[in-house]
């Protein structure tokens, strides 16, 4: 064995004796970064020597049919995971901007993992031109956040590939509605995004208002003391009472729908709505489409993060299905000043559509489940505009107001 892994276990050793509970609280979080990092750093090396195992072919000295199945039996894991990592030691090979950030702990195997699935045959070149990019997305943005700029790479540099997903899901939609020996019914579809988005959301509005229906009919029997054990409904049961709701709401309307809301509201950027339809043009003329790559820096998403295809958004918004940022005769966002303190429907759903997540950090909850904040207070003069609007959850939200409060009480008078 080498010198080196013995070093690193009588390293290892030391420092599980460590009473972390013990340590000083100011440091925790520094450690639990840099353990993160070295575990990343050793992820790196143990893909790198996986791969370099299967390569040697050693493993069928022992009968062993893979080298995943070898290392899976010698260390007891689950042999998915051995052939996770020795697939990507083998795919690294091919992305040296991805081992360069891999083997100093700046990204982990999660990371490598999108980039690995991304750097497809069909698009080795493009990926090889671009992969700087994306470990710098990997390195800088929050996981979700970089998973969906790797996603929108791919389809931004294989479009017709996202079109024809997008297509091939829609065809394979479908629907079983059966009614059961004892007259219950059994519900079960497939939908495609679009379809199951629109669906989804629907769902969720009805099952929260019913939510806040069993919430309120238990603090009305038991005050502040009531739980969620005391609700009149389970999850699953308002979930199924709420797509009751929905085929009577339906009944009454007619089957009309009610106009459209920020949960089913597309957003695109305007370098992408351009470019979709310079493609379509071109298409109508016998042109090659490709003349118009999309921007590789591009929104085209649901208001909730949910991703489709700039086809899909052109298509719906041709039909009058898409909300727009509101602005005035000279392009900027509506502003009402000081004359009213709460914002506006239209300056609400610009900050929601403006800023896809909670303004706090580290929180990843999307704006349509958000309240619009100010983001200079309005006690402190702040004015309701746009400009002045961030979505915050309403735990941020409230966080935000306290930490506030405590420093407006810090000020000296004047």
């Amino acid at each position: 064995m080498r010198a080196e892994l013995v070093h690193l276990r009588e390293s290892t050793e030391k420092l599980r004796t460590v009473t972390w509970a013990n340590e000083p609280v100011a440091t925790l979080e520094d450690v639990v970064v840099e353990v993160a990092s070295v575990r990343a750093m050793l992820d790196s090396i143990e893909c790198e020597a996986l791969a370099a195992y299967d390569a040697s072919k050693e493993y069928k000295a022992t009968g062993d049919t893979s080298a995943a199945a070898r290392i899976a039996w010698l260390t007891h894991s689950r042999k998915s995971a051995v052939e996770r990592r020795c697939r990507l030691g083998r795919q690294l090979r091919s992305m040296p901007h991805t081992v360069a950030a891999f083997e100093l702990g700046e990204i982990g195997l999660d990371h490598v993992d999108t980039l690995a699935k991304a750097n497809l045959p069909s698009l080795a070149v493009r990926f090889a031109q671009d992969e700087e990019l994306l470990v710098g997305y990997a390195r800088e943005l929050p996981y979700d956040e970089f998973w969906r700029k790797v996603s929108n790479w791919r389809d931004a540099v294989a479009p017709a590939d996202a079109e024809e997903r997008a297509l091939s899901q829609f065809e394979a939609r479908e629907a079983h509605s059966s009614a059961t020996f004892e007259g219950m019914g059994r519900v079960d579809a497939w939908l495609d995004r679009i379809g199951f988005h629109e669906f989804d959301a629907e769902l969720r509005r009805q099952e929260k208002r019913l939510w806040e229906q069993d919430w309120a009919e238990a603090r009305a029997r038991l005050g502040d003391k009531a739980t969620k054990r005391d609700l009149g409904r389970t999850a699953a049961q308002r979930r199924a009472d709420a797509l009751v709701e929905m085929a009577r709401a339906s009944a009454a309307h007619g089957g009309v729908g009610t106009e459209p809301n920020l949960g089913v509201t597309m957003v695109v950027d305007p370098d992408t709505y351009q470019t979709v339809w310079a493609r379509i043009v071109a298409e109508i003329n016998g042109e090659d489409p490709n003349r118009y790559p999309y921007p590789l820096q591009r929104r085209c998403e649901f208001a909730d993060g949910t991703p489709v295809t700039p086809e899909q958004v052109l298509f719906t918004s041709l039909t009058g299905w898409m909300n727009a940022l509101v602005t005035d005769p000279d392009g900027y966002p509506v502003s009402h000043g000081r004359e009213r303190r709460w914002f506006s429907g239209p300056q609400r759903r610009a900050a929601q559509i403006a800023f896809p997540v909670c303004d706090h950090p580290s929180c990843t909850i999307r704006s349509p489940h958000c309240e619009v904040d100010h983001i200079l207070a309005w006690i402190d003069d702040g004015l309701t505009d746009s400009v002045n609007a961030k979505p915050m959850c309403k735990a941020h939200n409230l966080w935000k107001e306290h930490v506030t409060a405590r420093r407006r009480r810090r000020r000296p008078t004047p």
